[in-house]
């Protein structure tokens, strides 16, 4: 028994090395080389650097490798290399002809600064950038080795006078693929730097001279002094209603404006046409006073009613509810019509025909 015992001793010598072996080759067996994409920007480590190349660990089945060329492109970075750091990497080849992936340094910092720059727009935190000159729209500016712009709106000095200087900005657009970077200065700053900053040569209530810059949609931007700019919205173009904003105007068009308001947060310059023209509304109560009989074209027709034009600038309503069934109008037909509401606070004009009135009293008489 003795013998016996002995000798599974001995079995169990022999075979615990084998199991363990055997456990170790397995483990090998199910590590499977990281498979890289290219495109992607990945992180590896720095195993050797040559003169002519520098190889990286990229958890690839062999090293990658960067070249003598990319690291011409990017001599500062590639200077400060040292081996065991680790650095981000653009893959240019997923394998080369040595069997290595060729990679970029120069390509993986573009990457990188773009998504620095995303990440900008979500924290919301101020990054810094430096000017570099300046055009008619605005400030280009310096951001890590990208190129940027801040329009003049969103400036709180001078283009001009940004160039060659830091500012504090916050990144409010970053496309890549368009290669659209824009930063503003103004929502970087808080209300009291504004205020501090904000230096414009104009008041509020100030009468300028401009020059259209762009005619949009819902109104017209207008170049001011010293590189200024302010917008005169569609309800501040005329005491009229304004139909289509790029029949009265064109880039270049000389115009005077006034400056209705700044807004202390954004220094937004909001502009005025109209205001330099008497509103027709103040001089035109008495003339129209409720009951008051009255005889006008037909300016427009709707589905709620006809409007009368009264004056160059002030229309009167006939709604649906006071024209009598089946009863038809052509534009520019004169009316008689008598005043029922005239509000100059809400700039309404109300009115009744005069058919109905006399329609009414007829029906009256006829009562008695």
């Amino acid at each position: 028994m003795a013998k016996k015992e002995k000798s599974n001793k001995s079995e169990d010598k022999n075979t615990a090395p084998v199991g363990g072996k055997m456990a170790a080759l397995l483990e090998q067996e199910t590590y499977q080389p990281r498979k890289l994409v290219k495109g992607e920007v990945t992180e590896g480590t720095v195993v050797a650097k040559f003169p002519d190349q520098i190889l990286i660990d990229v958890g690839a089945k062999a090293e990658g490798l960067i070249t003598g060329k990319e690291m011409d492109a990017e001599k500062q970075m590639a200077s400060q290399i040292k081996v065991g750091d680790k650095i981000p990497v653009y893959v240019i080849q997923t394998e080369g002809e040595g069997g290595q992936a060729i990679l970029s340094l120069k390509k993986a910092g573009g990457e990188r600064k773009w998504k620095v720059a995303s990440d900008a727009i979500e924290s919301g935190k101020p990054v810094e950038v430096v000017g570099i000159e300046s055009n008619r729209g605005g400030l280009i500016v310096e951001f890590d080795n990208l190129r940027g712009f801040v329009p003049a709106s969103h400036l709180i000095s001078s283009p001009r006078d940004c160039i060659g200087k830091k500012l504090k900005v916050v990144v409010i657009e970053a496309d890549k693929r368009l290669n659209r970077l824009v930063f503003s200065e103004k929502e970087a700053a808080t209300p009291a730097e504004l205020k501090e900053k904000l230096s414009l040569p104009f008041k509020e209530g100030e009468t300028l001279e401009g020059s259209v810059s762009r005619v949009l949609p819902f109104g017209i931007v207008v170049s001011l002094p010293e590189e200024n700019e302010g917008m005169v919205h569609i309800s501040e173009i005329s005491w009229e209603k304004v139909y289509d904003i790029s029949s009265m105007f064109k880039i270049g068009d000389n115009v005077k404006v006034k400056v209705a308001s700044i807004e202390p947060t954004t220094g937004k310059v909001n502009l005025s046409l109209k205001q330099l023209k008497e509103d027709p509304w103040k001089k035109l109560e008495e003339k129209y006073q409720v009951g008051a009989s009255i005889k006008r074209p037909v300016s427009r027709i709707t589905k709620y009613g006809i409007f009368l034009q009264l004056e160059p600038a002030i229309e009167g309503l006939v709604h649906s509810s006071k024209i009598p069934y089946g009863k038809e109008f052509k534009e520019g037909e004169e009316l008689q019509a008598t005043v029922d509401i005239f509000d100059p606070v809400e700039r309404k004009v109300a009115l009744r025909l005069a058919e109905q009135k006399e329609e009414k009293s007829t029906k009256k008489k006829v009562k008695k």
